[in-house]
């Protein structure tokens, strides 16, 4: 079965509010946040997808911190998905740019600012239901691994916004050079997700599935209060079984919603907060 549109829609709604632009003009929007913080353009082809990234690297620095986009306009209506699912506002693009980090880089989506349909091996289903599918994560580890070569780094660090957080924690949890992991409003239980707003499962990895090969990880889940498309409820499940080995950290923040004004602002005080493990012993005992 399809992922039910409504949700979808739903979501690329709130995420644009009124004005769906063209894709050339939401591809230089992407570019005027890029250039201001020194990120430049970088095409990579996969097997299976040409994947849009920014890089800015430091010869010196030996980890890259990498962004990861959100799922984008995904719908046009609410029974018609987009014909390009290039973002009406590129918020993990955003937290990029105000990531001040020696090396930073950004990683579209597959179809993302490449032409939607028109682009190679471009079909609807990469950006609706089976956006978290094996084809998407491969291409997008493929794209790192290029990143990592032409930073010079090391060790990698993920953050990913919305749905870009549930990929970073699919990517991490089959890579052993992450040295910790952020998200953003992410759903990081996509079963739990589909349940919650009631429509049918998607087709794909569910990053909850994951939890013990990333357990270990340093990690820090932010999720708003007041995010009626990712409530903090949807991540307590999988949060309670990574925070077993004390690395795992769900930080819910007051008056926040899903959209990128609310999550560019608060970034400023939280791009630079660095995930640690804690031993359970060590955590201050509840009351």
């Amino acid at each position: 079965m399809r992922l039910h549109p409504r949700l979808l829609y739903l979501i690329a709604f709130y995420l644009a509010g009124c004005a769906v632009t063209p894709p050339t003009e939401r591809a230089a929007h992407a570019d005027n946040i890029a250039r201001a913080s020194g990120l430049q353009p970088l095409l990579i082809e996969t097997t299976t997808f040409d994947i849009h990234t920014r890089l800015r690297a430091a010869p010196d620095a030996s980890l890259l911190v990498i962004y990861i986009e959100g799922d984008g306009f995904a719908w046009r209506t609410r029974s018609a998905p987009s014909t390009d699912p290039t973002p009406l506002e590129p918020v993990a693009l955003s937290l990029a740019a105000a990531d001040d980090a020696p090396s930073v880089a950004w990683l579209a989506r597959p179809c993302q600012f490449t032409g939607g349909e028109s682009a190679r091996n471009c079909t609807r289903a990469w950006w609706t239901d089976a956006r978290y599918g094996e084809p998407v994560i491969s291409a997008l580890v493929a794209s790192i691994d290029t990143l990592k070569q032409k930073a010079g780094a090391t060790t990698l660090a993920l953050v990913g916004y919305s749905g870009g957080g549930a990929v970073a924690a699919l990517i991490a949890a089959r890579r052993d050079d992450i040295a910790w992991l952020k998200t953003v409003a992410a759903p990081l239980d996509t079963e739990a997700f589909t349940a919650h707003h009631k429509v049918t499962p998607l087709h794909g990895l569910n990053p909850a599935d994951f939890a013990a090969a990333l357990d270990r990880l340093p990690q820090i889940h932010y999720v708003g209060s007041d995010d009626a498309i990712v409530p903090p409820d949807i991540n307590q499940a999988i949060i309670s079984k990574l925070d077993e080995e004390g690395c795992a950290t769900l930080r819910i923040m007051p008056g926040i919603g899903h959209s990128g004004d609310d999550w560019s602002e608060a970034w400023r005080t939280h791009a630079d907060e660095i995930p640690a493990c804690q031993p359970q012993n060590d955590q201050p005992k509840s009351p």
